[in-house]
């Protein structure tokens, strides 16, 4: 020990130089809080022990781990095919990215927040398996469940389809006791074999029509409309084929004559009608399931659609 005044030899324990005999400087000691441990950073160089090994946060949480713990790089995993391999290299650099990146009070404050990590996402991959094994055993009862419904709707929407109108009665273009004449405010009405084998749709005696479809027409039954109209249902059938078998109009009359609408059905000879009113109701049935074709004011529609006069439809065509 030296004086710090003179420079002369001291002894260790002098109070005082006995040279200059000025008072001896105590060297200061640094204070040590022995409350609060000092923080390890990426200042104090190397990796201790007990760091390094596997991280199942960094491997499973990968990008949500790398922000956690400001590993910036392992945001990389969020990218496609590059997100696999970073979440390997993760899983075993995880750690000594997180131990280098962030400020730790101890290695045991390290490995608790890293064991917690790890606990989260084994956590979450064990719900992730049990809810996959859950969906892949509910999905194909789900969808058998599905199916068996539809199934059953599909049988009620054909129960109904196949059921006749309420309070309406059968509809038949095929049957055996058809009128062969109908006496309607327009005239008479009926239907004409000449001796050549044609036949033609007359009324009062003159034809209606003339084209093609006018000998295959012949009156069904005629409903009385209010104002001294009436709406009398003409089956056409033969004329368009044998792909269809029957097709239907109405005959709109009044003591100035009639107007034909144009020719509407599904090929189905039998059906169910009903009126109520002015309205006039007919069900036919369809490939898939019933037709429902409704005249009112003069307007035919086919399941909400009207049905407007073209060349196909035409039946004086």
């Amino acid at each position: 020990m030296f004086c710090s005044h003179c420079g002369a030899p001291m002894a260790p324990d002098a109070a005082a130089c006995a040279v200059c005999g000025k008072a001896a400087a105590i060297a200061a000691t640094p204070s040590v809080n022995l409350d609060k441990p000092v923080p390890y950073s990426a200042d104090d160089g190397g990796v201790p022990d007990g760091v390094k090994g596997w991280s199942w946060g960094a491997f499973l949480l990968n990008w949500i781990w790398a922000i956690g713990n400001r590993s910036w790089i392992g945001l990389l995993a969020v990218i496609p095919y590059v997100g696999w391999i970073m979440a390997f290299w993760l899983g075993f650099k995880g750690r000594e990215m997180a131990w280098k990146n962030k400020q730790w009070d101890s290695l045991e404050h390290f490995n608790r927040v890293q064991r917690k990590w790890s606990q989260w996402a084994i956590g979450i991959m064990v719900v992730a398996i049990i809810g996959g094994i859950l969906a892949a055993i509910g999905g194909p009862a789900y969808q058998d469940y599905t199916t068996r419904e539809r199934e059953v709707q599909r049988a009620a929407d054909q129960a109904a389809d196949a059921a006749p109108l309420a309070g309406g009665s059968r509809l038949d273009s095929n049957a055996d006791n058809l009128p062969t004449s109908l006496r309607t405010v327009a005239g008479l009405l009926e239907h004409k074999t000449g001796a050549d084998g044609t036949g033609a749709l007359l009324l009062d005696g003159q034809a209606l029509f003339t084209g093609e479809d006018a000998r295959w027409q012949f009156p069904l039954r005629s409903f009385t409309l209010s104002g001294g109209k009436e709406a009398i249902l003409i089956a056409s059938s033969g004329g368009r084929g044998n792909s269809c078998e029957t097709l239907f109009y109405f005959l709109l009359a009044d003591a100035a004559g009639v107007t034909p609408t144009p020719l509407f059905g599904t090929c189905a000879a039998q059906g169910s009608i009903a009126q109520r009113g002015d309205t006039i109701t007919i069900k036919l049935p369809d490939l898939n399931r019933a037709s429902t074709i409704v005249l009112q004011n003069g307007v035919v529609r086919a399941d909400g659609q009207v049905v407007s006069l073209t060349g196909l439809n035409d039946p004086s065509r």
